[in-house]
């Protein structure tokens, strides 16, 4: 998004940012103030950067609301954005920057650009898009503060951020994203009904877990608590797989995206996402109607990883945030400044939703080279893919 700003006779001001997250399982939205501040050298010329970031006002968690399994209750989610605005008191009119992104398998419902149409006109001028999996494992791992932990370590940390629907992840090196791949899993991705033990709705790549452990589960099944861990035990292996690279034959099913460029074996490791939040917090489990709490089976799946063996080998740190990591990243982290050295014609802006790619380039700039770069850049986007490029391409105000 391109929107003219001038710094006049002041070095410092401050923007009202919104993050607002439609999740397989749950709806989030945040309001922050990110302080914007001339940190060059007196007669240099200008460099603007944001200087500080504070949440000012955090919503409940929701469930995200859905008419069936494949549609998402319109009316009732922007009944939840509209009350969560008249509760932190801000109007629309005041936000000037923030994101508002679908994730997980809510990217997938069929009126899911409704949503975003309907948001965009209550959101005013900033980004809406669903997130491709590249966008929501770099917000996601900055907003757990993977990046930043990184960069003040000096350390290289792969964050992995799991939801109900996508399992994300991310590495940073010395602050700066060098890795990202995403994978089609979480913990709602078979759907259990608390009171009754019995499965309501299997996702499609549920059944190539199923199909590759060799359990046979329909709508209806009451699963007992060994096959369940079975079937979390499963997506803990994937879990190895997202981080290193490595690409089995369900792995090759699950990816929503090619498997890492750089592994992350090795790497400091954390959690967030829903799941992320019982992995830190483990609930004690003994039948199913403790696993099934949410409907699903994301509190087992976090034991599942707790007591994963390869998982274990890795030095696996808490993160800043955990539940609240991609809403977090969404609200503070989507927007990043240029110099005073991009301009652009009063008649051409503003231009909103630009899509950007950030191809590698190669040492030496050759035609060649420098089309196959573009095209990898590209190649390795989604449809959703319109704020971010897969290395983090920035969202710039000029």
């Amino acid at each position: 998004m391109l929107r003219p700003y001038v710094f006049i006779m002041s070095n410092s001001r401050a923007l009202l940012s919104v993050g607002v997250d439609v999740g397989t399982t749950t709806t989030q939205i945040i309001f922050s103030r990110l302080n914007l501040q001339d940190v060059a050298r007196h007669g240099q010329i200008p460099r603007i950067n944001i200087t500080d970031r504070k949440v000012i006002y955090e919503s409940p968690i929701v469930f995200t609301p859905l008419i069936d399994a494949e549609t998402i209750d319109a009316v009732k989610l922007n009944e939840i954005v509209r009350s969560e605005y008249i509760n932190a008191g801000i109007d629309p009119s005041q936000v000037e920057t923030g994101a508002v992104i679908i994730t997980g398998e809510t990217a997938k419902k069929k009126n899911a650009d409704e949503i975003l149409r309907a948001l965009s006109g209550l959101a005013g001028e900033f980004v809406v898009s669903v997130a491709g999996p590249n966008v929501e494992s770099l917000i996601a791992g900055k907003g757990a503060g993977a990046a930043q932990y990184s960069q003040m370590n000096y350390a290289i940390v792969t964050n992995v951020d799991i939801g109900g629907g996508s399992a994300n992840s991310a590495t940073f090196q010395s602050g700066n994203l060098i890795g990202a791949a995403a994978m089609n899993y979480g913990g709602r991705i078979l759907e259990i009904e608390h009171s009754t033990g019995r499965v309501r709705h299997i996702a499609e790549p549920a059944k190539h877990i199923l199909n590759d452990t060799g359990l046979r589960l329909e709508n209806g099944d009451s699963p007992s608590l060994e096959e369940l861990r079975r079937f979390t035990d499963r997506m803990a292996d994937l879990t190895v797989e997202l981080i290193e690279g490595t690409s089995s034959p369900l792995a090759q099913k699950i990816y929503l995206t090619p498997p890492i460029g750089v592994s992350g074996k090795g790497s400091l490791l954390m959690f967030s996402g829903g799941i992320g939040y019982y992995y830190y917090n483990p609930i004690p489990i003994s039948s199913v109607n403790d696993v099934t709490r949410h409907d699903d089976v994301g509190p087992l799946l976090a034991h599942s990883l707790r007591n994963h063996a390869g998982l274990n080998t890795y030095h696996i740190i808490p993160p800043a945030e955990t539940v609240r990591a991609t809403v977090l990243g969404a609200s503070t982290q989507t927007v990043t400044l240029s110099g005073s050295t991009i301009w652009a014609e009063r008649e051409i802006l503003p231009l909103k939703n630009v899509p950007v790619i950030r191809p590698a380039l190669p040492a030496t700039l050759e035609p060649v080279s420098v089309s196959r770069s573009v095209a990898d850049a590209f190649g390795h986007e989604t449809a959703g893919d319109a704020a971010r490029g897969p290395g983090g391409a920035d969202q710039t105000d000029v």
